[in-house]
C-alpha cells in the first residue's frame, strides 16, 4: 500500500495541451459563421418584407 502512495503522477501527454486552442477556436469561427448567416437572413427578410406588403 505505501508504494503506491509514493508514485508519481502520471503527465497528460503534450498534444492534448496543444489541441485545446485549436478545436474551441474552429468552433469560435463556425459560430461566427453561423451569426453572420443569421444576420444576413434577417437582412433580406426585412428588404422583402415591404414589397411582400
Amino acid at each position: 500500500m505505501t508504494e503506491l502512495s509514493k508514485a508519481a503522477p502520471v503527465a497528460e501527454p503534450q498534444d492534448s495541451a496543444d489541441e485545446v486552442p485549436v478545436e474551441s477556436g474552429r468552433q469560435i469561427l463556425i459560430n461566427w459563421i453561423i451569426v453572420a448567416l443569421g444576420l444576413a437572413g434577417l437582412g433580406a427578410v426585412g428588404a422583402l418584407l415591404p414589397k411582400l406588403l
